[in-house]
């Protein structure tokens, strides 16, 4: 440009881009003059709805850029009069167990801790109530306070599950325990978010930040729950950060163009955008929340969308909730009683100061074979004609003894003699030894240790208590060659109960000088024993031989088994 300078007009050429103004030739007199007029700011404006409440600052300048907000709107003051049970954090929303506890109270039968949230039955205190609180902390009535046993059974929904163990009796009391069932596997198929835990169940925003995911133009942390604006790296892009947080685009940069803006709904803020950006038409951008009209559960939406915000109320509350077995629930006033059951013989009635009470039970008639008037100082007590005698296993046949029902004064109870019982079993067996020969042995030797007999009765088989008669007998069927000359005997080695072996001789060839020979024998061998209680018995057989001279061959050993067991 130096160059041109002093001539009558230059020969440079200048062009002027978007949003610039070039005037002038470049002679001295009309030098070029470049100019850029940066054009009036974008127009924002925002508007409010019943449950957000947006604010507008700035004006749209480098120096002071538009900076919109936007909070959730709750009402101070609910259509049903009741209290906002929402609450607003620095961390977002809430609504605790401690939030809810105070829309309920206690009726008849029932006492409430809205401090704990802590339910429980109260107890009348009124006079010659039986009823009381066990060891264990459940409700207790002695025995014979009503006419029959109360029955206690667990009544099952889908959102609480109930167990009831015990028999109610005073050593077995009846005891209910009930926790809240959470879906495994939620119908929407994404992951359960309420939590159970040592106190209770329970729903925070960490449960809740990984429900959401950011979008074009968003980023999002779901460690933190921040949400900020995501700012494109293209080339040309010339929105940044300013130095307060807020996006910045400097004035001018866009080109003249005027600012494009789009808004995007999530599933709970639906918003919605009007004007085209300039003066004389702004952008408007307005947001409601999304109340689900279906949840997932298949229930309705408690939470209300009101003029002043949203709001939830404990008569909103009240009808989530249904009574079971055992109470009676107003959904009106959210107030939880006992229910009395209308069966007849039912003694549970509400006493003088709303507390459950049964009253004392009327003294039992006394029949034949009871003592005693049911007091404290006749208590009724079973009059057995045989009297009271300890557990025996024999008893004498005196007249005030034909009676076999007995009471051992140890517990209390009544009781007769067991049933006798018998058991028999024979079996033959073949033993499978071959044909094996022997010559002198030096003294009885065991044929096989694999060829036995046995009779055996395990402990407690037959009866749990009485003794036992034990009886066995062992036949044997041998059939036996032997050379000229053979001296020899035949036996039985007895093992009683695992113990030590013992021959008992059955037959013998005591004639030396015979002759060769083979014959059949047919001897037997018995075991008895008086067994106590709790004891069994064992008796083995093994075939034995002892040989003086000769050669003696077995050729088949046969043994009948009897075995005979008899109770005491």
């Amino acid at each position: 440009m130096a160059a041109c300078c002093g001539v009558p007009r230059c020969s440079c050429s200048v062009i002027a881009g978007p949003g610039v103004t070039v005037d002038g030739n470049g002679s001295p007199g009309a030098p070029y003059v470049i100019s850029s007029e940066s054009g009036e700011p974008t127009a924002l404006t925002v508007t409010d709805s019943s449950t957000v409440d947006l604010t507008l600052t700035g004006d749209g300048t480098a120096a002071s850029p538009y900076d919109v907000t936007a909070a959730v709107i709750l009402d101070p003051a609910p259509p049903g009069g009741g209290s906002q049970l929402i609450q607003s954090g620095p961390d977002g929303l809430s609504l605790e167990c401690a939030d809810v506890r105070g829309c309920f109270s206690a009726g008849d039968g029932a006492a409430y801790d809205p401090a704990t949230g802590v339910i429980e039955a109260r107890v009348s205190a009124d006079a010659g109530n039986a009823m009381e609180f066990g060891a264990d902390g459940g409700l207790y009535a002695p025995a014979g306070g009503a006419a029959e046993p109360t029955v206690v059974e667990a009544g099952e929904s889908t959102t609480v599950d109930n167990t009831v163990t015990g028999t109610g009796t005073t050593a077995d009391p009846y005891v209910v325990t009930s926790s809240v069932i959470l879906d495994p596997a939620p119908p929407g198929g994404g992951s359960q978010l309420i939590q159970s835990g040592p106190d209770g169940l329970s729903l925070e925003c960490a449960d809740v930040r990984g429900c959401f995911s950011a979008g074009d133009g968003a980023a999002y942390d779901p460690a933190t729950g921040i949400i900020t604006a995501r700012v494109s790296t293209d080339a040309g892009n010339t929105t940044a950060f300013g130095s307060d947080g807020g996006l910045f685009t400097p004035a001018g940069a866009g080109g003249g163009e005027p600012t494009a803006l789009e808004v995007t709904d999530s599933p709970t803020l639906d918003l919605t955008m009007s004007g085209t950006g300039t003066a004389a038409d702004p952008y408007d951008i307005t947001g409601v929340v999304v109340l689900d009209p279906a949840p997932p559960g298949g229930g309705s939406n408690l939470l209300q969308a009101g003029p002043d915000g949203l709001f939830l109320e404990c008569e909103q509350v009240r009808g989530c909730l249904v009574a079971g077995d055992g109470a009676a629930y107003d959904s009106t006033a959210g107030e939880v009683t006992a229910r009395l059951s209308t069966d007849a013989g039912n003694r549970v009635e509400f006493g003088s100061d709303g507390g459950l009470l049964v009253p004392a039970p009327d003294l039992p008639v006394v029949g034949c074979g009871l003592t005693g008037d049911g007091t404290a100082a006749a208590p009724l007590t079973a009059n057995p004609i045989a009297g009271q005698a300890q557990w025996a296993d024999t008893w004498t046949c005196a007249d005030e003894t034909h009676s076999t029902l007995k009471c051992d004064p140890s517990t209390g109870a009544l009781w007769t003699p067991p049933e006798h019982t018998s058991a028999a079993a024979t079996i033959q067996q073949n033993h499978p030894m071959g044909t094996p020969s022997f010559t002198a042995t030096g003294g009885f030797a065991i044929v096989s240790t694999s060829v036995w007999s046995e009779g055996t009765v395990t402990a407690d088989t037959i009866s749990l208590c009485r003794g036992l008669a034990f009886s066995a007998s062992f036949i044997g069927h041998l059939e036996a060659s032997w050379t000229a000359g053979s001296v020899f005997d035949i036996g039985y080695a007895v093992q009683i109960n695992g113990g030590a072996l013992g021959v008992r001789v059955m037959h013998s060839k005591l004639q030396a000088g015979g002759i060769a020979g083979r014959e059949r024998w047919t001897f037997s061998l018995a075991q008895a024993a008086m067994l106590p209680a709790h004891t069994g018995y064992a008796v083995r057989v093994y075939p034995a031989i002892q040989v003086t001279a000769g050669t003696v061959t077995l050729q088949q050993w046969i043994t009948d088994t009897h075995l005979i067991v008899t109770t005491r």
